[in-house]
């Protein structure tokens, strides 16, 4: 290899050198940080007791993993007369630019502030192969003097972990059920008539969603509210909402498992329509982590529905929720990682003429990565790098905005949406949301009417996000 192919190498291996992320803060690194974990199932009252903490701090944020979470916090907070502002990726709301409190998405949490108090919710995602690096980079960069973690038990040893290389003190908080949940001993062996009010469904696609709610709704006459993920989630709130109010004549719940996060419902019941989930390329069983956590918002302390209870339509798959509600926590033992922006432009300055999807491969090739640390998965990120390969970019942090814009990959008028936003950018043109979305006809059918909708909602918070 000549000499300066060989200088070249060493710097990419070096800048690749993962081994090491705290010190990427070297701000946060400068404090005496406290850790306070709160962890426990669901409904044990742990992200209470954070944000009780954070209600009474001088300065604050909160991370959560969802648009609807931030939302939810931020509204609890100014209802309570503290000034709290919204900080998504979609969105801004300022009530006081000198407000002491800021409730925010993960991935938006303000790392140069200095902070009293910062909560980070649902902290077990922190090992989630794609968007685990926002976890991480909230536990190492936040600067705050206490650092309140929530989540299941599995994440303690893998925290205690990283903050004994960090040197940094930890405090266990642990929590049981404030109200019990069991499983019964007999599946509704396909009945749908068994469905009884307070009961929620979950299904895994809205096509089956809405085939049970029609015959949920036709042999029983109760009526029935939906939420799933593809819903906006001001919408799922709203249905939500419906739901929980026992005078608004909604008496169902049938969802996906966009209900084990984000939401609080009045659940007497969770009914699994099915156990197993297409997860793009084959049908799955559930994860242990996730059936447990929809399983666990049956049952809601201190109201109607306080003992909650778990079955399934099929008796073939009652056996396999029995089977995971007895199995023990299994601890994590890795976090995601994915390199700053600044790491990637110092990369690429090793490799002048290769496109970001080349440079995004080669960091992966290299990536040097401790014990504890894993490189978060790049395939959406360099499928949408090739997508706008061919459109010129002022720099490279212009072209990564727009790779790490939240398009689901698989649906085409999504990923058309972000080329032609990016070709508007290139030319330094206005672009204004008529251009991109068209709303269906009246006389449109309501399914192929909600896909649209539901379609031009993405691509409305996409054109937000990038805004």
């Amino acid at each position: 290899m000549p000499p300066q192919a060989a200088d070249a190498y060493k710097s990419l291996t070096k800048l690749s050198d993962l081994r090491f992320p705290h010190e990427w803060f070297p701000e946060a690194r400068q404090m005496q940080r406290k850790i306070i974990l709160h962890v426990g199932p669901t409904n044990s009252g742990k992200t209470y007791r954070a944000l009780n903490r954070l209600a009474e701090a001088e300065s604050g944020i909160y991370c959560g993993p969802l648009r609807l979470l931030a939302h939810e916090i931020y509204d609890k907070m100014n209802a309570k007369g503290i000034p709290c502002n919204l900080l998504t990726g979609e969105e801004r709301r300022e009530v006081d630019p000198y407000a002491p409190l800021t409730s925010s998405t993960v991935e938006m949490a303000t790392l140069a502030r200095r902070l009293e108090v910062a909560v980070v919710d649902e902290i077990q995602m922190i090992a989630d192969p794609y968007r685990g690096w926002a976890w991480t980079q909230a536990l190492l960069g936040l600067q705050a003097k206490e650092i309140h973690l929530c989540g299941e038990p599995s994440i303690v040893p893998l925290v205690k972990g990283i903050a004994d290389a960090l040197d940094e003190e930890v405090i266990v908080n642990e929590y049981q059920r404030l109200s019990p949940v069991s499983v019964l001993d007999k599946s509704l062996e396909n009945d749908w008539s068994k469905i009884r009010k307070g009961d929620c469904v979950i299904a895994f696609s809205r096509i089956q969603i809405f085939e049970i709610k029609d015959k949920i709704e036709k042999e029983t006459g109760l009526k029935c509210a939906v939420v799933y993920g593809a819903l906006p989630p001001e919408t799922r709130a709203l249905q939500a909402k419906h739901f929980n109010d026992p005078d608004s004549g909604y008496d169902v719940m049938i969802a996906s498992d966009a209900v084990g996060m984000g939401l609080n419902l009045n659940i007497k019941r969770v009914v699994f329509s099915s156990v197993v989930k297409f997860d793009g390329k084959a049908e799955k069983f559930i994860s242990v982590s996730q059936l447990k956590q929809i399983a666990g918002r049956a049952g809601r302390f201190n109201t109607a529905y306080a003992n909650g209870e778990v079955t399934t339509m099929r008796p073939a798959d009652l056996e396999y929720v029995t089977q995971v509600m007895a199995m023990p926590n299994v601890d994590l033992d890795m976090a995601g990682l994915q390199p700053t922006i600044d790491i990637l432009e110092l990369f690429s300055l090793q490799m002048p003429d290769e496109p970001l999807s080349k440079l995004l491969e080669k960091f992966e090739d290299l990536a040097s990565l401790g014990g504890k640390y894993f490189l978060c998965n790049y395939r959406d990120q360099k499928v949408l790098a090739e997508l706008i390969e061919d459109i010129p970019m002022p720099t490279l942090r212009d072209r990564y905005q727009f790779v790490l814009a939240p398009v689901a990959t698989r649906i085409p008028e999504c990923v058309s949406a972000l080329r032609t936003m990016a070709e508007h950018y290139a030319r330094n043109e206005p672009m204004t949301l008529d251009q991109l979305v068209r709303l269906p006809e009246e006389k449109t059918k309501l399914g192929r009417k909600l896909g649209s909708l539901e379609m031009s909602h993405k691509i409305i918070m996409l054109y937000m996000w990038l805004r």
